[in-house]
């Protein structure tokens, strides 16, 4: 039986792309305008360099957003807005600073936009070192272990890239160490109704890899990180595996919320990280600060 993903992060991430637009659009147009106002003039001096380090960091933090649009089909995601917002905030830097040369307002608006970059640079900066304290010094699972894999997105039958890393540790804990097991736990998207479900495709996958059969057992329903562990804990006890160690296998930035949705269940698991790919893992991080701030 499939059964379809009605409360994912992805489906409600759905609403907010108009926004992500918006957002990265508004920082591109103020970033560009509040360069352009504190172009610099004359000599090289102080507020030259600044001016040209405010520029690389806006050029690079909008390539950043837009090389992960190109690698996901147009797809924005809630993770480029922090990004954006960031960006306009350095592009602010130098006419902030700058005591002539620009419109009181036009001024007064850096001022602000700069604040707003600082502050968001701030609070993210403190989650993303939360979420990587979370998995720094997480011991190795046992020989024993039970590994619970979180599913992610798949695209044309086959686990997106993210997925794939976390597969791919995972097999790599499981070949040559027969008397660990994987629960494989994801559903349907419902907005991808034609797909397999995460749990079929990463059943493949790892099959693919060479893990046997014997070593996974799969949960297809769950429809978010609550469920992801709430199902596949209820399948551990199934199996009579409660007493095993128990490790979560995701992508860096996702254990933090995982191992929190375990711990209101009463479960500490062992966190096992999976390298966010480079291309996405700024706007990922991102995309997942916000899903905390917002209490998910």
């Amino acid at each position: 039986m499939r059964h379809a993903r009605g409360s994912t992060l992805e489906g409600s991430e759905r609403r907010w792309r108009g926004a992500a637009y918006a957002v990265c659009a508004a920082s591109l147009a103020l970033g560009i305008t509040f360069l352009a106002c504190a172009f610099p003039a004359g000599a090289l001096r102080s507020g030259t360099y600044l001016w040209v380090a405010c520029t690389l960091a806006f050029a690079a933090t909008h390539a950043s957003n837009v090389t992960y649009l190109a690698r996901h089909s147009g797809r924005p995601t809630i993770g480029m807005m922090p990004v954006a917002v960031a960006s306009a905030g350095a592009a602010a830097a130098p006419l902030a600073a700058s005591a002539t040369g620009a419109a009181a307002s036009l001024r007064a608006c850096a001022i602000v936009t700069l604040a707003l970059g600082v502050a968001c640079v701030a609070v993210f900066g403190c989650l993303f070192a939360k979420m990587r304290a979370t998995y720094a010094n997480a011991p190795a699972p046992g020989e024993k272990s039970v590994l619970i894999v979180l599913g992610a997105a798949v695209r044309g039958g086959r686990p997106c890239q993210t997925l794939a890393r976390r597969l791919d540790v995972a097999a790599s804990l499981l070949l040559g160490h027969p008397d660990r097991v994987a629960v494989l736990s994801g559903g349907a998207s419902a907005a991808r109704p034609c797909e397999p479900t995460e749990t079929e495709a990463m059943a493949r996958y790892l099959r693919e890899l060479g893990v046997p059969e014997a070593q996974l057992l799969l949960e297809p329903r769950a429809a978010n990180t609550g469920q992801n562990m709430s199902f596949s804990l209820e399948v551990v006890r199934k199996a009579g595996l409660a007493k095993r160690q128990l490790c979560v296998v995701s992508n860096d930035y996702h254990l933090w919320r995982a191992l929190r949705c375990a711990h209101r269940q009463g479960v500490t698991l062992v966190p096992v990280a999976a390298r966010t790919p480079r291309v996405s893992a700024l706007q990922q991080w991102c995309r997942e600060a916000l899903t905390i701030l917002a209490g998910r």
